[in-house]
């Protein structure tokens, strides 16, 4: 729905693949204090696909350059094709029970192939290719990276520390219309300090600075359709992202209490980062990729907590999510922020011989702001689980959920119930097995649900298979 028309579309997409996966290591001990370690993988993988796009409505207008007609035709093939290979050689030295010192040198090349061709197929059959307006693309990319990391390894009492840096040689070649080779020497350092407090309670932070490199679709410097309403250009001077990573993690469990509690945070910043840039001509997008200092952060929590009471284990979680980026929408840069907000509580039984029941809680909220835009998902749902085992043979099983979905930004609520359930019988000592199950008991139509990305803010409906019941008879031979 886009304002108050609608826009009908067909889509069918074939794809034809090949992967194949290729690993050799070799670990030698040549001492207490020397050990050598070998390994070697190779990779390809190939991806060729055909998408074809039909609507009586006007398809990307003023995007594309598409003779109007009655019924509009796509067709884009698009072929990707990428192989790899990895040498890695790591020498681990054990000074004495408390010092080592880890070197790792190794080589990884990529090779990359992309190509697309996007045409209309007119009424009368003959077709519109679109190459003569900046469509097609037809590229090779190929990155190699050689490396060198040291890391020393030193322990003191309680506490242990791991530190070192890798040192990499980038060399890059992207042949399109034009050849560009390019080089670039990057120093990644990595820290680690751990605590252990005892075997059971433990204190570990995380440091790295780490890279990476886009995939070969991203400097292809040609439209080429991405959907029946995004065209995408790419950008040939695309160079490695480079972003700090720090995490920090507690863990502590004791058998004898019946307590197991972890928690987690991670905070992730880039420095150089790849920006999508989106451009609306009404709903239809152009989207291409430009590189920008600072363009992203991401804070992630997340704590789980169980504690068992006699035969009842309890559970507490909770989880946070917040990322503050920049967008760039019609030509202009503006800050966005997403934060979305979990908490789960649960309790479970653990007779013997007594059903195994779960019951619980679920409660998320997500908030999305953009400029003056915002947007705000609440998903309330309790459940239980129940399996039982009884008769020498049969197995009942239940999951329930009860939805409770509201988007505030519109006023619009939805409350639905989801089941299952199902009863399995078989004797031990018969091959034979049977079973009944009921998928979607209450018949509910669709599922409703929320998600976020760069630039889109997503309610959608998700539609389920009416109510089923199956009858199962199974032989074991």
């Amino acid at each position: 729905m886009i304002g108050v028309s609608n826009s009908r579309f067909f889509n069918r997409q074939d794809l034809d693949a090949i992967f194949l996966n290729q690993n050799i290591e070799w670990h030698k001990k040549a001492s207490k204090k020397h050990t050598f370690s070998f390994a070697a993988d190779f990779v390809y993988d190939k991806n060729n696909s055909t998408t074809f796009w039909e609507s009586n409505d006007a398809i990307l207008d003023g995007l594309i350059p598409v003779i109007d007609e009655a019924v509009i035709k796509l067709n884009q093939l698009k072929e990707t094709k990428s192989t790899n290979f990895n040498l890695y050689f790591k020498y681990y030295w054990v000074l004495n029970k408390n010092n080592h010192i880890y070197t790792t040198i190794g080589n990884s090349y990529l090779n990359q192939f992309f190509y697309t061709n996007d045409s209309q197929e007119l009424l009368d059959g003959t077709i519109n290719n679109f190459n003569s307006s900046g469509f097609g693309n037809d590229l090779n990319f190929s990155l190699n990276d050689l490396f060198l990391g040291l890391n020393y390894k030193f322990k003191t009492g309680i506490f242990t520390f791991n530190q070192g840096a890798f040192f990499h040689a980038y060399n890059w070649d992207l042949d399109n219309e034009s050849k560009i080779t390019k080089n670039k020497f990057v120093i990644l350092p990595n820290f680690t300090a751990k605590i252990d407090f005892n075997t059971s309670k433990r204190l570990q932070f995380n440091y790295d600075l780490k890279t990476s490199f886009s995939d070969v679709s991203k400097f292809a410097n040609q439209f080429y359709l991405q959907s029946y309403n995004s065209v995408f250009k790419g950008n040939e001077e695309l160079e490695n992202e480079l972003y700090h990573v720090l995490s920090l993690g507690y863990r502590k469990f004791s058998t004898y209490r019946g307590v197991m509690l972890y928690a987690n945070a991670r905070y992730t910043k880039k420095i150089d980062g790849v920006l999508n840039m989106v451009n609306y001509v009404n709903a239809n997008q152009f989207v291409s990729v430009v590189m920008l200092k600072n363009p992203s952060e991401n804070w992630q929590i997340m704590g789980n907590i169980s504690k068992k009471i006699k035969k009842i284990k309890f559970g507490l979680g909770l989880s946070y999510n917040g990322s503050n980026y920049l967008q760039q929408i019609d030509g202009f840069f503006q800050n966005s922020r997403n934060n979305q907000t979990g908490l789960n509580v649960t309790a479970k039984t653990l007779y013997k011989n007594f059903p195994t029941v779960e019951i619980g809680y679920k409660h998320d909220i997500g908030n999305y702001t953009s400029g003056n835009m915002k947007a705000e998902f609440i998903t309330n749902k309790p459940f239980i689980n129940i399996d039982y085992d009884f008769l020498n043979g049969f197995i009942f099983s239940l999951d329930y959920n009860m939805y409770r979905y509201k988007n505030k930004s519109f006023n619009q609520n939805s409350t639905y119930d989801l089941a299952n359930m199902s009863l399995y019988y078989r004797h031990e000592n018969s091959a034979w097995s049977f079973k009944i199950e009921s998928n979607n008991v209450f018949d509910v139509q669709f599922r409703r649900q929320n998600s976020f990305s760069a630039y889109i803010i997503s309610d959608s409906k998700t539609y389920i298979m009416p109510q089923t019941l199956m009858f199962t008879l199974g032989y074991n031979l």
